[in-house]
């Protein structure tokens, strides 16, 4: 059987190589497309997974601290859980160009690096620690690329261009619990 991390990162893949068929404007388009994925293969392979959107599996001060996305597996608990950011291309002329950055570095992903590590130990009694957690940073002009990037992620270009010499970087974080 597929594991979640298998089903995630196959999604994933699929996003690289249908990439230009979409037109994204805003991080939620990526997480939907994604979820619609993973649903689509789950319910084709007759897998024992679930996928939910903006899952609480932290505790907070405040309120729960959530994944974009966590697939469930047949006991309701996460199996991997995913945050995503989206940085479009400064050039694309369908986005005002006082939007951007879109996405900052340090209180954006950096920080969502720092709460996948939270996301695989947990730091409260009743938090829903999760076996996998993924941070991605799509970086649709490649505006971050010249960053350097955190211990345990890598920078990927998907050699995809959607504006003539912009082309797709992803920052992928991956980390996987010691414990499950």
């Amino acid at each position: 059987m597929k594991t979640a991390t298998q089903l995630f990162e196959e999604a994933i893949l699929w996003l690289r190589a249908n990439y230009k068929t979409y037109r994204f404007f805003v991080e939620r388009d990526i997480v939907w497309t994604i979820q619609t994925r993973v649903i689509s293969v789950i319910e084709k392979e007759k897998l024992p997974y679930k996928v939910m959107n903006d899952y609480p599996i932290l505790h907070g001060k405040r309120r729960s601290l959530c994944a974009d996305i966590a697939i469930l597996g047949l006991n309701e608990l996460p199996e991997l859980v995913a945050e995503f950011k989206y940085e479009p291309a400064h050039k694309r002329e369908d986005i005002l160009r006082s939007k951007f950055p879109v996405v900052f570095w340090d209180e954006g992903v950096l920080k969502d690096i720092e709460r996948i590590h939270k996301f695989t130990c947990g730091d409260f009694a009743g938090d829903r620690t999760t076996k996998a957690a993924y941070a991605l940073l799509i970086d649709e002009g490649s505006y971050f690329k010249r960053k350097e990037p955190p211990p345990g992620s890598r920078w990927e270009d998907w050699d995809i261009s959607v504006i003539p010499l912009h082309h797709v970087s992803i920052l992928w974080s991956k980390v996987e619990s010691a414990t499950h």
